[in-house]
């Protein structure tokens, strides 16, 4: 409780001790009592209004520095915001140019595979058809020889018959002109 209280109270009992005036509503007080009060609320009062004043300077004071710690957190929470946001920002950007990379090396790997596939196909069409060729020309070679080789069996086997046939029919006329000449022979003789 502070003197200003103290005094204040003082007051309160001069005026509940104050003396009722009769046919009035108004009292007899102790005017020096009153006086002194007052004079020691004014002294004191100085006093209390600069402890009241350092106290709401203090107040003041403590309420500004938390204001400024408070604005220095708000700042410092929305700077490290800023760099997770950054952080976030090339984290999404690092992701989607590392998709971007992987898309372009699968297309990339797999054009090579087409490509592989397409040459491979082209490779192995041109391979059959040269085999398909190959055969083919073997095929009608061997034809061609298996004919030469029948057309000259068959002239030579031809040409023996012919031979055949004529040693043979030398032989007959041969025989047949011994016979006669034993015939000839035979009559004569």
């Amino acid at each position: 409780m502070t003197n200003t209280d103290i005094l204040l109270e003082d007051l309160e009992d001069v005026l509940d001790d104050a003396t009722s005036i009769p046919l009035s509503k108004k009292y007899a007080v102790d005017i020096d009592k009153i006086k002194t009060i007052i004079e020691d609320i004014r002294l004191n009062t100085p006093q209390e209004t600069k402890q009241a004043k350092a106290i709401v300077d203090s107040r003041n004071s403590i309420i500004e520095e938390a204001k400024k710690e408070a604005a220095d957190i708000v700042a410092k929470a929305q700077e490290q915001a800023r760099e997770l946001v950054a952080r976030d920002q090339i984290t999404q950007t690092a992701q989607a140019e590392a998709a971007d990379i992987i898309a372009k090396a699968k297309a990339q790997g797999d054009s090579y595979v087409a490509d592989a596939q397409n040459q491979a196909s082209e490779i192995l069409g041109n391979a059959t058809n040269q085999a398909n060729e190959m055969v083919t020309t073997a095929q009608n070679k061997s034809r061609e020889m298996l004919t030469a080789v029948n057309n000259y069996a068959d002239d030579t086997l031809l040409a023996i018959d012919d031979s055949l046939y004529k040693a043979l029919s030398d032989v007959r006329r041969i025989r047949q002109g011994i016979m006669e000449s034993q015939n000839k022979g035979k009559k004569n003789g």
